[in-house]
């Protein structure tokens, strides 16, 4: 009896104990009236989703965002201590943050100003007599981190992911995607598109029936660089991307595109034999519009891609006008966010490793890239376990499975060398100067690349940044310390929490190593086949059942998911999750999970990653998600992995009769 005793006593005080911990997931969103078993992102966040309203600002609103603000308010405070520190070194990146963001700031100064900071630009576009100059003013443009005709880019090759090449694509265009030049069901946002590129053309001082024909002329043009464009799906696919020619073959082939002029605007010093082109169709058109389109009216759209690239950093009127239809129609935004909000993304995308270094010194702490690393270590391990136990694979290409597995390259928080902005001036003088200067930049830092090996230890997000990506080319996943911050991760949570939101999430990035794209790369970034026929032909079936089951999902009205456009990040979802979940077991060392809360460690793992997909959209924010965005909207992307998932079911006593559950026969598993 006494041991009895004891060992109650014992079990009662870890009981207290462990209920005192930070149970990392938020008591206070769930809705418990909820069956789990039916609904569990209702569960998980109801009485979040029923108390919330989207921000005036905001076009959705979830926990991604909440971190974001959070984020913001601790990067206002070192933009503030930068504008405010006069003894700044010049040139220093203090003082090239803090002129930055007070002159963005400084509204007075913008408003005299009006378009007057690009009108040398427009003088530029109005000298314009000829197709030669039209190659002229695109590299003069491009130089500049202004878009327009065309993309030209310098990264890893596809297919020898150690040396640079040089890519030539389709350009960004002024609609969400192609779809929108054509479908009937976005006549009325063509409507709008053409009143606001009027609009935009009256504030540069065209007169009512002029603006009318120049938003005619630019929207026929783009409509036809639509028509031969890529859609978001053939944009998937990197094997249709990869079209190598030599230099000479392709520019002799567009005989009426003067590539060799623009290489030599564009300042392209370094030589190069051959090219990339990502979409042959669109340049084949292009050299037919060329001569098709008259210099006048292509001098119209050159002042158009000017205005669209500028506008946020202009005056009011052009501010103004451009969030009516970017921010509102396409997005249903009520208001604009503030301009000190706007003004910091500009920054953060123009010299973000500057801003990125502040941040880190002072929100990030050595503690926390540690345990992230630990908990990589295990979804590693875990991965690795799953591989071995993929009964419809091969040995062979579960050797070359494990091989990649093991070269990704892990890079956590911040990067271990710093951007020298040396040759960057950021000065009083204009924020629009500012944001151009940054641009070129940009564009001198991507041609100084041509002929040089890859650099693998560049980073493709700035730290303060809220997600993190996996690069085929470097098979690298990456963390920027933005994401690595409550409520996605917190060190003095609970395991379970932080393994089913930031483990899923680095599980995530590791499986699109392995997804429906990141399977066509080999361990060394190289786009090349590793895998048996038999072996691929089981893998595209077991994702078939993926894409079969987000095609049913409908998100608004009559609109399905699309689940071959969300097919690589839902894979990833639920390899993500599966991974991380025994990661955590493996965190447990063959013990039992603490119970906080009620809840076991494995229903707070469920839990965790259900909350952190909790979102609200306007509208028109999920319509366009819906269209042209290759993830699912946050209730599908917390429902859908884990109505896949046996321990799921085992956590929360999924029956047949609840409608989380899945017949075993359509049950989604991959790795």
């Amino acid at each position: 009896m006494k041991n009895v005793l004891i060992k109650t006593t014992i079990v009662a005080l870890t009981i207290m104990n462990v209920t005192a911990q930070n149970p990392g997931i938020k008591l206070a969103d769930m809705d418990k009236s909820i069956d789990p078993c039916d609904d569990f992102y209702q569960y998980a966040n109801g009485t979040w989703l029923k108390n919330t309203q989207i921000p005036a600002q905001e076009s959705r609103w979830g926990s991604f965002n909440e971190l974001v603000d959070r984020n913001y308010d601790n990067l206002k405070k070192i933009l503030e201590e930068c504008a405010n520190d006069k003894f700044a070194k010049p040139g220093s990146n203090r003082q090239k943050i803090g002129d930055f963001y007070r002159i963005s700031m400084d509204t007075l100064k913008l408003e005299k100003e009006g378009f007057s900071p690009i009108a040398t630009y427009i003088v530029s576009i109005n000298k314009i007599v000829n197709k030669n100059d039209l190659f002229k003013t695109v590299a003069e443009f491009h130089n500049k981190g202004i878009s327009g005709l065309f993309g030209f880019a310098v990264e890893a090759d596809m297919k020898n992911s150690n040396a640079n090449a040089v890519y030539f694509t389709q350009p960004r265009l002024g609609l969400p995607d192609k779809m929108y030049y054509t479908d009937a069901k976005y006549e009325s946002i063509r409507v709008a598109y053409k009143k606001h590129i009027e609009n935009m053309f009256s504030l540069l001082g065209d007169k009512a029936d002029v603006a009318v024909k120049n938003a005619e002329t630019v929207f026929n043009i783009e409509s036809q660089m639509a028509d031969a464009s890529m859609g978001r799906i053939e944009l998937r696919d990197d094997e249709k991307q990869y079209n190598k020619f030599t230099k000479v073959d392709f520019f002799k082939k567009q005989s009426n595109l003067n590539f060799n002029l623009y290489i030599t605007t564009a300042a392209v010093v370094n030589p190069f034999i051959d090219v990339v082109v990502r979409q042959p169709l669109y340049f084949d058109k292009l050299n037919q519009m060329v001569t098709s389109v008259s210099v006048a009216d292509w001098k119209t759209y050159f002042r158009w891609c000017l205005i669209h690239e500028t506008a946020s950093f202009l005056s009011a009127h052009f501010v103004k006008e451009n969030f009516s239809f970017y921010g509102t129609t396409l997005q249903g935004a009520k208001e604009m966010k503030p301009r000190w909000k706007r003004s910091l993304a500009t920054i953060d995308h123009s010299i973000g490793e500057a801003l990125g270094q502040l941040f880190v010194d002072k929100y990030f702490d050595a503690e926390s890239k540690k345990k992230v690393n630990e908990m990589v270590d295990n979804l590693t391990t875990s991965f690795r376990e799953r591989i071995k136990t993929r009964v419809w694979m091969g040995d062979v290409t579960k050797q070359k499975a494990m091989e990649k597995l093991d070269k990704i390259m892990r890079k956590l928080g911040y990067p271990d060398k710093w951007k020298d902005y040396t040759t960057l001036t950021i000065t009083n003088d204009s924020y629009v100067a500012n944001v151009l200067r940054s641009g070129h930049y940009t564009y001198k830092e991507m041609i100084d690349k041509i002929g040089k090996p890859v650099d693998k230890t560049e980073w493709g997000m700035t730290p303060p940044t809220v997600n993190a990506y996996y690069n085929p080319s470097y098979n690298e996943i990456v963390f920027p310390a933005g994401i690595m911050q409550p409520p996605f991760f917190d060190v003095k949570a609970d395991d379970a929490a932080n393994y089913g939101v930031m483990g899923s999430i680095i599980g995530h990035e590791l499986t699109h190593g392995f997804d429906d794209q990141g399977a066509k790369y080999d361990a060394d970034g190289n786009l090349k086949d590793w895998w048996t026929e038999e072996d691929m032909k089981n893998f595209n079936a077991r994702t078939g059942v993926i894409r079969d089951q987000f095609n049913g999902y409908i998100a608004i009205d009559t609109l399905h998911v699309n689940g071959q456009l969300t097919l690589g990040e839902n894979i990833a979802d639920l390899g993500g999750l599966t991974m991380s979940y025994y990661a955590y077991e493996l965190s447990l060392k063959g013990k039992k999970s603490p119970v906080i809360n009620g809840f076991t460690g494995e229903q707070r793992f469920f839990i965790a990653w259900a909350q952190g997909w909790k979102t609200l959209s306007r509208p028109e924010a999920l319509k366009q998600q819906i269209a042209t965005n290759p993830h699912s909207p946050g209730n599908f992307r917390a429902n859908g992995p884990m109505s896949n998932m046996k321990e799921f079911y085992d956590a929360f006593n999924v029956k047949e009769t609840n409608k989380m559950f899945r017949p075993t026969n359509i049950h989604a598993e991959v790795w």
